[in-house]
């Protein structure tokens, strides 16, 4: 059996799967992401529940909201408790087997290009999730790409265009990660809050400027044009970088009207000409995507799955 682990702010998930990636079981717990202690016996606690219901052992993946670095720190992460650890060197004192960790947004394009995922098949893709902020993972030459310093795919976390900022009269505010002027701080979904706000909007909630948005508010209308716009770039950028095969995109934002059928033409105003637009696609496996990714390269770590790809 396989077992991925996908820890959230408020709840941690955890699901396994047999050999063909059907999940037979899942459950969460609360997180307590403000005690490093707690939040490691909910951890162990999940996993030797897992082992109980499947008497036996799985291998093991799991997928942080944050990024590691290569010492095995969590950093830009929302779970301040487990900031002290060196959470590698923490995990392998209390889960007694081998484990692999990961971004979550890496588990995610993982899962997409795998058996039965959006991109199944491709070489090359790029997974794009937009909720309450903008991750991303690449798959290169058939590999997850992880980089020197485990960070790779953070596309949220490029600058907001100097272009993008003088047409629009955007300011550049503080992003969560510390820095200033994040494509994130616009096109998550408090982005759209914000771009919403900077038109002259009232909502408070990326849900309050969709009802705006499809009453034909003015200021909405304005705002779903700049954060077309931005987002395109966004993703033009990762196509002049990495040339994917197809973008697949996941999270709450991926369900608006007509955004993903938008995508493609937004993204192609910011290529030059004879480079080809990359496929964009929805997620096949939604929010289970971040938590089967995390099995999936818990699984081949263990060479349970023979593929030596990830």
């Amino acid at each position: 059996m396989h077992y991925g682990i996908d820890v959230g702010g408020t709840k941690t998930e955890i699901a396994i799967y047999d050999r063909d990636w059907v999940c037979l079981d899942r459950w969460r717990e609360p997180t307590p992401s403000d005690d490093g202690e707690a939040f490691l016996s909910m951890l162990t606690a999940l996993v030797r529940e897992a082992d109980r219901r499947c008497d036996g052992r799985g291998t093991l993946g799991l997928g942080f909201p944050g990024v590691l670095d290569e010492r095995g720190h969590l950093i830009t992460a929302n779970l301040p408790g487990l900031r002290p650890l060196v959470l590698e060197t923490a995990l392998e004192a209390v889960l007694d087997r081998a484990f692999v960790i990961e971004n979550d947004s890496r588990c995610f394009v993982v899962s997409e290009a795998g058996p039965g995922g959006a991109a199944e098949g491709a070489r090359h893709a790029f997974g794009a999730i937009l909720g309450t902020g903008a991750g991303g993972g690449a798959i290169v030459d058939g590999r997850l790409l992880r980089g020197g310093g485990r960070f790779a795919g953070e596309w949220g976390h490029l600058p907001l265009p100097a272009a993008a900022a003088r047409d629009y009269g955007l300011p550049c505010p503080t992003c969560g990660c510390g820095l200033s002027g994040c494509l994130e701080t616009y096109i998550a979904g408090p982005g759209l809050v914000r771009l919403h706000r900077h038109f002259g909007g009232a909502s408070s909630t990326a849900e309050e400027w969709h009802a705006a948005w499809r009453a034909g508010e003015p200021a909405a209308q304005r705002a779903r044009a700049c954060h077309l716009d931005l987002l395109g770039g966004a993703l033009a950028n990762v196509v002049k970088l990495l040339s994917p095969q197809v973008i697949v995109v996941g999270g709450g934002l991926s369900t608006l009207d007509g955004l993903l059928a938008a995508l493609p033409a937004a993204i192609a105003a910011h290529l030059f000409p004879g480079v080809e637009t990359p496929g964009v696609l929805h997620s096949r496996f939604g929010s289970s995507s971040g938590v089967r990714g995390a099995a999936m390269l818990g699984a081949a770590a263990s060479g349970d799955t023979g593929d030596e790809r990830l």
